[in-house]
């Protein structure tokens, strides 16, 4: 079984890629949770597994000061930039930052941390890990036995609408995927997999939302890193489309599909994701370890 670590990022972590992920905070990707966690103890603790570059990290330490808030991620370059951002992002908050790979968690916990949390979290990671339901097991044993949540958002690429359409681009992504064994239905299955991780049916509550590109800001952010990917001959996704035999005319029109997005004043993107918060009992880890 591969770790979580040896799973590769296709995107990466270009600037124009920070910049779209940056416009990912609890409002905007949290909505489904925040209730859950303000009914919590102020004192909570959280580990935000996959937490890149910690949009969403940050902002939950600015709305819990007091909650003791662990981003962890397989990229040591991405958590030495969050570091150095804790004092000008989120001062007097107790978040950190810390590399590791959530599948040897004594990577990067102690020994009383594990099992020890009170909110064990994940937006969009699962999606980008192959054969990932050992990751979803391992949130489970990294949550506290009894009142533990196992929190994750993930979308479905598969459910994705543009327009103006870009065909090209839909179709070299979901080849990207597939090739890098990942699942672009993973938001569908999200309660399976949650299943297939030990938690009951009863413990799983599940809900959906939309996550949309429609101002210009948003607009530029999303295709601009596309743009930044496509321009980069090193970047997976230039690599992979020549693999594929993409000529230069056809990344051509990629980019062309890129720009037509930022520019046209009727452009959206629409992606359906998919949410479960999972609570634990003594019980369910019981039958589930």
């Amino acid at each position: 079984m591969a770790s979580a670590a040896q799973a590769k990022y296709h995107i990466g972590f270009k600037p124009e890629t920070i910049k779209l992920f940056e416009l990912r905070n609890v409002s905007t990707c949290l909505q489904y949770l925040l209730p859950t966690l303000e009914s919590l103890p102020p004192t909570f603790s959280l580990l935000d597994v996959g937490c890149g570059p910690g949009s969403i990290t940050f902002d939950l330490a600015r709305h819990f000061p007091r909650a003791t808030i662990i981003g962890v991620d397989q990229s040591a370059e991405v958590i030495q930039r969050n570091r150095a951002s804790v004092e000008v992002l989120a001062p007097g908050t107790r978040v950190e930052f810390r590399q590791g790979d959530l599948l040897r968690p004594e990577s990067f916990l102690t020994p009383d941390e594990i099992g020890g949390f009170d909110v064990v979290h994940e937006h969009t990671t699962l999606i980008c890990i192959p054969h990932n339901e050992p990751v979803l097991r391992q949130m489970k044993l990294l949550a506290k036995p009894r009142g533990g949540i196992v929190a994750c958002r993930d979308g479905d690429t598969q459910s994705q609408v543009l327009w103006p359409p870009c065909p090209e681009n839909a179709a070299l992504q979901e080849r990207i995927y597939r090739t890098n064994g990942l699942e672009t239905q993973t938001g569908r299955q999200l309660i399976r997999k949650a299943l297939e991780a030990g938690f009951r049916r009863d413990q799983i509550t599940a809900s959906a939302s939309v996550l949309s590109t429609i101002t210009a800001p948003e607009r530029r952010a999303y295709a601009g890193s596309m743009l930044d990917i496509l321009a980069d001959e090193n970047s997976e996704y230039r690599r992979a489309a020549a693999r594929f035999g993409y000529t230069d005319e056809q990344v051509d029109v990629l980019r062309e599909n890129m720009q037509r997005f930022i520019d046209a004043e009727d452009a959206w993107r629409l992606l359906i994701c998919t949410e479960i918060i999972c609570r634990l009992d003594d019980g369910e880890r019981d039958a589930g370890s």
